[in-house]
């Protein structure tokens, strides 16, 4: 017997796919043509795809070129070695060169002078969001098997990272990575290793 198919219909799945041609097409563009030129029409041709699928996943260019810019564009988190100086290592190099990109070093300038409203900052923070939760995480586990004291501010510390390799893969690109990755893990290990000392000293002075 047939059966009668029930009023309430699941829509079909997104095509994973589909977006990663989208995000690898619009960071292709950025590197090529620059961050006026690569329009949702551009992108929709270089990644076969219509305008309307891609308004369906993105509300709006911003959007979209702040996903392939900022989000993890298809690439796995740093995995964890137990070591959170190494890890921070990893992470810095990780940031680094995804912000020496040519899509990076086009995308972020267009995407700062585009974005002045609080929804495109919450955006922003949104595409980030597992992201940042991930090196909440990161240092959360250091402290569980005592690598650390606990006390450490991971926002502030994630956004030294990001705004530290940000500005120096823009201006610099990858130059003296090595000795730029270590200089600056080292330094973030610090604050964390040391969060308790450094809030007992402020709650001193006030």
């Amino acid at each position: 017997m047939v059966k009668p198919e029930t009023s309430a219909r699941t829509g079909r799945p997104r095509d994973l796919s589909k977006d990663q041609a989208v995000l690898a097409a619009t960071r292709r563009l950025l590197a090529e043509v620059g961050y006026q030129q690569t329009t949702v029409a551009a992108i929709a041709r270089m990644a076969e795809v219509n305008t309307p699928a891609i308004y369906r996943r993105w509300p709006t260019r911003e959007a979209l070129i702040e996903e392939a810019v900022h989000g993890t564009g298809g690439h796995p988190l740093p995995e964890e070695s137990g070591d959170l100086r190494a890890d921070l290592a990893t992470w810095v190099r990780v940031f680094l060169v995804r912000a020496a990109r040519p899509a990076a070093r086009a995308g972020v300038p267009g995407l700062l002078a585009d974005s002045q409203s609080e929804e495109a900052r919450q955006r922003l923070l949104a595409i980030g969001g597992p992201v940042r939760q991930a090196f909440r995480d990161l240092l959360d586990r250091a402290v569980a098997r005592g690598e650390i004291d606990a006390g450490a501010d991971a926002m502030f510390l994630f956004d030294l990272l990001s705004g530290a390799t940000t500005m120096r893969g823009l201006t610099r690109g990858a130059a003296d990575e090595a000795s730029f990755v270590d200089s600056l893990a080292g330094a973030l290990y610090v604050l964390a290793a040391h969060a308790a000392e450094a809030a007992d000293t402020k709650a001193v002075h006030r």
